[in-house]
């Protein structure tokens, strides 16, 4: 008898998280990219984190979730998990910075 397929419920988990991590980077690459078009004055700090949000943190935030085959075989499911977060909530947190530094 064959083992059970697939061995853990990894990949469903990821294509949960897909969702929600591709939506998130799609709209805030849509917002982010309208907010930095806008002729609006705002400070530095804000135009820095919003420059930093969508050229660094989105890209990353990506491919975190991309590269999960080659990461999960070197940190493991849980450290996937963990680093799939941790990018997460950096992200999140430069997007709700961007957002009420410009709005």
């Amino acid at each position: 008898m064959a083992p059970p397929w697939p061995p853990s419920r990894f990949w469903q988990y990821w294509a949960l998280a897909g969702m929600l991590v591709l939506s998130a980077a799609f709209w805030w690459s849509v917002e982010g990219y309208t907010l930095f078009e806008e002729a609006t004055s705002r400070g530095q700090i804000a135009d820095g984190l919003l420059r930093f949000s969508l050229l660094i943190l989105t890209p990353v935030l990506a491919l975190v979730w991309l590269l999960a085959a080659w990461l999960r075989r070197r940190v493991g499911e849980t450290g996937y998990w963990k680093m799939l977060g941790l990018v997460a909530m950096i992200w999140s947190g430069s997007v709700l910075v961007t957002r009420i530094l410009v709005g």
